[in-house]
């Protein structure tokens, strides 16, 4: 009985010993879960509120590559003080003499003057290039710089600086331009969003077959010994190597095989995506491994049992059941393909390109951001505006994801 006594408080002691560590435990947990969710939180708000300004559809559809001319008064054609035509778009920076709107604003990070309406019988339409050439003006461009003489027949300078209110005012002065700088609206991601989605295309067009082939063999075929063994450690240990070691093997190895072929020189997008199916073989070959080994194997008994042939099982019964996982496979694979970077700068390269070629290098999504914070001033809200682009494109792939696989589970709970 006494060492009942004895044996009590030392049994409590440990019980509380317990709990204090279980709620310790549970506490650290918590906390770091709170304060890697928090960190998230924040990224996520800061990328959207520095990106979400410089998010229009002009940003995703529009060239990354700006093209400016000089322009001025072809000789003799000077507009007169009687001139006049009406603001019927109601721009506040109008001239009536000249019958063209401004606006201030800004191409990615740079203050320029837009025009955002123009008269038909504007005499802007009326302005030549350096070459003499009438040009063709119309709202896709901006003003960085003009020069007019005013009726006075005094000189005066107008920019961003001054502003679009005072550019308006002083055309209303201004009976000729005497020299300008007109440029089409750039830092537009149409070209690296082209690219990014050939990037996709081609790279599972590689590594799917590969990995689900490795992924069947493994599974269903190899058998439990040193070389099998041998052969899951080299995937571990793959998926664990630094992307950049792969964009220098794709420098080596891709880019001259492919410019052997083409003729062509220096990364292109074949390259860069060969680079990146090597790397997303790990992952695919893991996740459709794994999603394979849960099928029950009973169905593929039956199968069999039914004087079906093992490729037959496989193709019409394992692989349907599987694909779930295989299109999470996918999903992570597109999402790796989106984010990379250090690779396909070594591979493919990393100029922003408008015309998509698929023997030339160009830049991805990802590229574009690092070349968009390289320089003496980086362009932050360009940078975030693409985020956001990933960001959405990513959650509403991992939707669809969880829709269909969720559609599939459906249907094959109703069988």
């Amino acid at each position: 009985m006494e060492n009942k006594e004895m044996m009590a408080p030392s049994l409590k002691k440990r019980i509380h010993l317990r709990r204090a560590k279980d709620f310790g435990s549970y506490f650290t947990t918590v906390l770091f879960s709170l304060f890697t969710f928090a960190i998230l939180i924040w990224m996520v708000v800061y990328v959207v509120q520095n990106g979400a300004q410089y998010l229009t559809w002009d940003f995703i559809t529009g060239d990354y590559n700006q093209h400016s001319y000089t322009i001025r008064s072809k000789d003799g054609n000077n507009v007169p003080v009687t001139s006049y035509f009406e603001n019927t778009d109601n721009v506040d920076a109008y001239s009536h003499r000249w019958g063209i709107g401004f606006e201030d604003g800004k191409n990615g990070e740079e203050s320029v003057i837009y025009i955002v309406s123009i008269h038909e019988d504007s005499p802007f339409n009326d302005l030549v290039d350096s070459t003499g050439a009438k040009m063709s003006i119309n709202t896709e461009y901006f003003l960085s710089s003009l020069m007019t003489y005013d009726d006075d027949g005094d000189m005066s300078v107008y920019g961003a600086k001054e502003g679009a209110k005072a550019l308006s005012e002083g055309l209303e002065k201004a009976f000729s331009i005497y020299d300008g700088t007109l440029t089409s609206q750039g830092k537009g991601i149409r070209g690296s969003l082209l690219t990014t989605l050939c990037l996709i295309g081609f790279s599972l067009l590689f590594a799917l077959p590969l990995g689900i082939g490795g992924a069947i063999y493994l599974a269903i075929y190899a058998k439990d010994n040193k070389i099998t063994r041998g052969i899951r450690t080299l995937i571990d240990v793959t998926s664990g190597i630094p992307s950049i070691i792969f964009g220098l093997a794709g420098a080596l190895i891709f880019i001259p095989f492919i410019n052997g072929i083409t003729g062509h020189t220096g990364g292109s997008i074949f390259s860069g995506s060969l680079t990146l199916a090597i790397m997303l073989l790990p992952t695919i070959v893991k996740t459709v491994e794994e999603s394979i080994k849960v099928v029950p194997a009973s169905l593929s008994q039956a199968s069999l049992a039914l004087g079906a042939s093992k490729v037959q099982t496989i193709f019409k019964v394992t692989l349907p059941n599987s694909l779930p996982g295989i299109l999470s496979a996918t999903l992570l694979s597109i999402g790796r393909i989106i984010g990379e970077s250090a690779a396909l700068i070594f591979s493919m390269g990393a100029v922003i390109g408008d015309n998509v070629s698929l023997l030339d290098g160009q830049a991805s999504l990802a590229v574009h951001i690092w070349t968009c914070l390289q320089g003496e001033s980086p362009q932050y809200g360009s940078a975030c505006a693409i985020s956001i682009i990933i960001l959405a494109v990513v959650l509403l792939l991992s939707l669809l994801i969880k829709l269909l696989s969720y559609q599939l589970e459906k249907k094959k709970g109703k069988r």
